[in-house]
């Protein structure tokens, strides 16, 4: 598999995004994701130092959108509104940085509409098509990420991630494909894998034991990887693959257990 590995910034998520830089350099990673968020951020005050940082380094760079107190399928107009601005702002720092793609959240149910999952589902379409049409202008990769298993997220299992990706209103989504957040779903992901084969661009690999979302080294919860790399196999994956772990030391046990099975 002819894929390029990086490593998330949310190993580095209380550092300075130079610190990051210059450790990802050090031990020769090729893709470098920014989780734009706390010391990371990118927005109207940081973006031009940020440019003119990363353009020091050789990493192809994909970016995580903000996705704390960020809900796009917001029943509060206000909030949803400034959601949606975050996300597009960030496609336009993705294309000035000349980055490779974006990854956003799709939200998540309020707690009025908990109870009625087709008003947060017609809530999230509305939104991702504001999303989708202000991308036209730019023309970024924009890929949906599937989310863990709470009593409020949305979009966990391959039929409600299908549904909005194949929606005729909203043009141009792929999707991260996030196999931490499957296990806690309890799915097939080899069958998951080939439902999204049309839309997958992006990976982020972490491990748990499918009970909670803890992003441990690979190799170290109930994830069978060997599984997950037949498959992509199958489907001649060749888009990039994240590490996305808590601490440094995670990020390079997981990278020396995908070389040491043959798995990149």
């Amino acid at each position: 598999m002819a894929n390029k590995l990086g490593f998330s910034s949310l190993a580095f998520y209380q550092l300075d995004l130079a610190k990051a830089l210059n450790w990802g350099e050090n031990y020769e990673f090729e893709v470098f994701e920014i989780v734009a968020e706390n010391k990371h951020a990118i927005d109207e005050e940081t973006l031009p130092n940020i440019k003119d940082l990363l353009s020091c380094y050789k990493f192809d760079y994909t970016v995580h959108a903000p996705f704390s107190d960020i809900n796009i399928s917001s029943l509060n107009k206000s909030i949803r509104k400034e959601s949606i601005r975050q996300v597009k702002y960030a496609i336009y720092a993705v294309n000035e940085i000349g980055g490779k793609l974006l990854t956003f959240h799709p939200g998540r149910h309020s707690a009025a509409t908990s109870k009625s999952r087709d008003d947060t589902k017609k809530i999230l379409f509305e939104s991702l098509k504001e999303i989708s049409d202000y991308n036209k202008d730019f023309g970024v990769n924009i890929a949906l990420e599937n989310m863990p298993d709470t009593f409020i997220t949305t979009m966990r299992v391959s039929q409600e991630v299908l549904e909005v990706l194949e929606n005729e209103n909203v043009s141009g989504i792929k999707h991260t494909m996030d196999v931490g957040h499957l296990e806690t779903n309890n799915v097939d992901i080899e069958e998951y894998i080939h439902n999204l084969k049309d839309y997958l661009i992006h990976i982020h690999l972490h491990d748990n034991f499918g009970e909670f979302d803890n992003h441990l080294p690979i190799g170290e919860g109930n994830i069978n990887f060997s599984l997950i790399f037949r498959a992509l196999e199958d489907i001649q994956y060749k888009g990039r693959i994240i590490l996305e772990m808590t601490r440094r030391a995670d990020v390079l046990k997981s990278r020396d257990y995908l070389i040491e099975r043959k798995y990149l």
